[in-house]
């Protein structure tokens, strides 16, 4: 695979692989969606994608999670913990987008339901921090 110098950042579990509770440490099945998605970006050659997940902070899953890419058709994809300034886009299911340069939270994002698009995980909502943009 080509180095290019710009990259997407891939979530592993929640965004490429579903999360079940009951398999503590397994990496579920693919989320058909992301792996379509993928799949288009790698087709159209423009960037990188990288799986980004804190399971790269460990060595050991590393191997597992580069396997389970091999079985579902994205043998190859660098697995990494760590972002630089070449990632232009992340895809989380746990992120919230924040504009840049102002700490103001997407209003899209800061409104969403719980298990939907944006949605936090914090105890009181994004709703009630009035710094809100509308990207």
């Amino acid at each position: 695979m080509n180095k290019m110098t710009k990259w997407i950042g891939v979530d592993l579990d929640g965004t490429l692989a579903q999360v079940s509770h009951g398999n503590f440490g397994m990496i579920g099945r693919p989320v058909a969606a992301m792996m379509n998605r993928v799949k288009a970006w790698l087709n159209e050659g423009d960037y990188e994608v990288r799986i980004f997940t804190a399971r790269a902070a460990d060595p050991n899953q590393i191997g597992k999670v580069k396997d389970w890419l091999s079985r579902n058709g994205l043998a190859g994809l660098e697995v990494t913990h760590l972002k630089d300034r070449d990632m232009i886009e992340l895809w989380d299911d746990k992120a919230v987008r924040v504009e840049r340069n102002t700490g103001k939270v997407c209003e899209g994002c800061g409104n969403a339901e719980r298990d939907q698009p944006g949605f936090s995980h914090r105890k009181r909502t994004l709703s009630d921090i009035p710094q809100h943009t509308d990207c």
